[in-house]
């Protein structure tokens, strides 16, 4: 038996794919990323996703980690280009709550609550027996009274 720990074959694919994308190793040792929250990520996405990319070595035509670090700061720029759109929405979104008209909204929901009634009132005229309105409790055969 060897005195050697052997690690589970997607540990090892996921070192080698950290040894590829060095520029991940800095965003943990920077605090901004832990290896944990990577390995889970590289799990479910695959170490082909276009999410990596910014993070791989480039070793094309004499690359340095600085055209790398450009890549980062162009992932950086469109992460804020997304969070822009985002806040757009957001405010395109009051916009429309700002110019809903509250008195026709009002009216609606009157109208609604009219149907709604109408509907409960004519459930409950199903559900009654057809008694008259202006019949006696004494015509009632199980009515008591006094003598």
């Amino acid at each position: 038996m060897s005195g050697r720990h052997e690690l589970h074959p997607s540990v090892q694919q996921f070192k080698h794919f950290m040894k590829e994308h060095p520029l991940l190793l800095k965003e943990v040792k920077e605090e901004r990323k832990t290896l944990q929250g990577l390995y889970e990520e590289w799990s479910v996405l695959g170490g082909d996703n276009e999410q990596w990319l910014p993070y791989k070595r480039v070793q094309t035509n004499g690359a340095t980690d600085d055209e790398a670090t450009q890549n980062h700061s162009s992932e950086e720029r469109a992460n804020e280009e997304t969070t822009q759109n985002t806040s757009d929405t957001l405010s395109q979104i009051m916009g429309l709550v700002k110019r809903m008209n509250v008195q026709d909204l009002q009216n609606h929901v009157a109208q609604f609550s009219s149907v709604l009634a109408n509907v409960q009132n004519v459930i409950q005229s199903f559900q009654k027996p057809n008694n008259p309105p202006n019949q006696s409790p004494q015509d009632h055969p199980f009515s008591f009274r006094r003598d």
